[in-house]
């Protein structure tokens, strides 16, 4: 799976394939995902969504009247430390995209401080004060921020980070309660859509008008970010869709009663009374 979503990503955006050069001479401008928001965590999100819906829900997860039962968190203090470590290292990922020490500039860790902030503002206000929501708040602002953290006014990437805490929080809740998308961390929803959004968003406050450096255009972005979700489900569902009905890759349901640890690495998560 990673050799194909890397093969995908280089026919999407290397410049030998032509896309790069087609997008600046119709719209003036390549596609720019400085930091991966399509290219990492967009496409992630989108095979994730073909996965989730090739396996189907879990066992209980919904009554015959299609109700959600509610299945709690494991653990919230993993949740909050698992979170803790992420926004700490995706500082890290973020200005070392950059590839150089002498490319390195300031401006990516400030974008990416300011829209973790909006991130986490947002999904606290939007997910009232849910734990679930707001340990993830500051990762959808930073997944967000990653396509246009090298062009964006602090003042924009504040605004990038507030759309995606909210859209986090609103996607995520339709997806386990309307649609019926058993998606059991929300990848679909803070990958796959933050992701999308932050590769549009480049396309708006990347733009000189809202105090960005310039250098791209809504368009060029815009049939980017839809390129790379359109090769991330078609990519998805062929390969996910084979290896289901060649090796049935979801667990017996005395599998999945006794839980994933036990049936395959036999041992118990949790101790049990």
């Amino acid at each position: 799976m990673v050799f194909c979503i890397l093969f995908f990503e280089g026919i999407a955006w290397n410049g030998n394939f032509g896309f790069q050069e087609f997008l600046e001479t119709q719209f003036g401008a390549p596609f720019n995902d400085f930091a991966g928001s399509v290219v990492v965590h967009g496409m992630g999100g989108w095979i994730a969504l073909s996965a989730v819906l090739v396996l189907g829900a879990r066992t209980g997860r919904y009554t015959k009247d299609g109700k959600l039962v509610a299945f709690p968190p494991s653990s919230i203090p993993f949740l909050a430390l698992g979170s803790w470590i992420l926004t700490v290292g995706w500082f890290g990922f973020n200005v070392m995209s950059a590839q150089t020490l002498d490319g390195i500039s300031g401006l990516v860790a400030v974008n990416s401080l300011m829209a973790m902030v909006g991130g986490t503002l947002a999904a606290l206000v939007v997910g009232k004060n849910d734990p679930g929501f707001l340990y993830n708040g500051p990762l959808a602002g930073l997944v967000a921020v990653c396509a246009g953290s090298n062009l964006f006014h602090p003042l924009g990437a504040l605004v990038v980070g507030l759309i995606a805490g909210a859209l986090f929080v609103w996607t995520f809740a339709l997806a386990q309660n309307k649609w019926k998308i058993d998606d059991v961390l929300g990848v679909w929803p803070l990958h796959g859509l933050c992701g999308a959004w932050g590769g549009i968003a480049a396309g708006i406050f990347g733009l000189e008008i809202f105090g960005g450096l310039g250098g791209v255009t809504f368009m060029s972005q815009f049939i980017g970010t839809l390129s790379g979700i359109l090769i991330a489900l078609v990519g998805g569902f062929i390969i996910y869709g084979i290896v289901h009905k060649l090796f049935n890759v979801r667990l017996t349901l005395e599998q999945e009663y006794d839980g994933a640890d036990l049936s395959i690495h036999k041992i118990n998560a949790t101790p049990r009374d």
